[in-house]
């Protein structure tokens, strides 16, 4: 039996609201463990010590007296609890403003110095493109037409967009001609061929 278990029982068993087989066990557990048997004398000891004491009588004066005096002490500390409160209250406020101040501080730097964010920008060669796209089309002419046509659309809004405001001349400036793959130049020289016989 555990002996925490058993001193709790001890203090039932002497106010006498302890079951028949409760208190057998405490007394089994009471013929082995010395230490309890301790515990429980000292707690019979003082149970007749309190008992045999004389009651002692107040009168109605003392007890009006101290009554009088918790409600004195319980407005009291009510009254510091409530100004405790709207002392918080106020700093929650001055800090709960000082945050916001900050949040709109910080939301108008960003709006107003920090410099736009370049925008993200997609390179890709058209070399791979290019002849892949080539490599689809195979013999198909109507389709290479198409694709011609709209790549050489496409080329001149960009070439409106821009500086150059024409289509740059690929025989003139041979710079152009770098970085092309075989199949990119002979396209570029058929597509030439076709602008020159019309």
């Amino acid at each position: 039996m555990n002996c925490t278990k058993i001193e709790k029982w001890l203090s039932d068993r002497i106010d006498g609201e302890l079951s028949e087989r409760k208190t057998r066990a405490i007394e089994a557990h009471l013929e082995k463990c010395a230490s309890c048997r301790s515990y429980a004398a000292s707690l019979e000891k003082i149970h007749d010590e309190a008992t045999s004491l004389e009651r002692v009588e107040v009168s109605p004066a003392f007890w009006e007296g101290f009554a009088s005096r918790l409600k004195a002490n319980l407005e009291s500390s009510r009254e510091e609890r409530r100004e405790k409160r709207a002392l918080v209250l106020s700093w929650n406020w001055v800090w709960s403003g000082a945050a916001l101040l900050a949040v709109v501080a910080v939301g108008l730097y960003l709006l107003l110095f920090q410099s736009p964010q370049p925008q993200e920008m997609y390179v890709f060669s058209l070399e791979n493109s290019l002849a892949s796209i080539y490599q689809e089309i195979g013999d198909d002419s109507e389709l290479e037409e198409l694709f011609n046509s709209i790549l050489v659309e496409s080329i001149d809004e960009y070439l409106e967009d821009s500086e150059w405001k024409e289509r740059p001349d690929f025989l003139e400036n041979l710079l152009l001609w770098e970085g092309l793959t075989e199949e990119e130049i002979e396209f570029l020289e058929s597509e030439i061929k076709k602008d020159i016989k019309s």
